[in-house]
């Protein structure tokens, strides 16, 4: 595993310069590098980041699984808010949204 030093502009509002000024990547467990600190300057807006750089992939949920989560997702909030009218309230947002529930993303 590595971790990724970087100097970012922090503060609100626009940034002077350049909103990275330097980065650079180490082992995992190690300080800042001297690259990233002799910039640094205390009160200027620019933090030191650390990013956690994994070489694992992304595990993506398969459909079927989305799916039956959001439908879960969906009988519980509706039954604790209107546990009365739950069934026609779950039968509703099933019709309106019927390629959501089977686990498809709009994007």
């Amino acid at each position: 595993m590595k971790w990724r030093y970087s100097l970012l502009w922090k503060r609100p509002g626009p940034c002077p310069g350049e909103p990275e000024l330097a980065s650079d990547v180490v082992e995992a467990g190690k300080p800042a590098p001297e690259s990233v600190m002799s910039l640094w300057v205390a009160g200027a807006g620019y933090a030191v980041c650390v990013d956690f750089l994994d070489d694992r992939p992304v595990r993506r949920w398969s459909d079927e699984r989305k799916a039956a989560t959001r439908r879960r997702n969906l009988e519980r909030r509706v039954n604790r808010i209107a546990p009365l009218f739950a069934d026609e309230l779950i039968e509703r947002e099933l019709t309106a949204g019927p390629a959501y529930f089977r686990g498809i993303s709009a994007a």
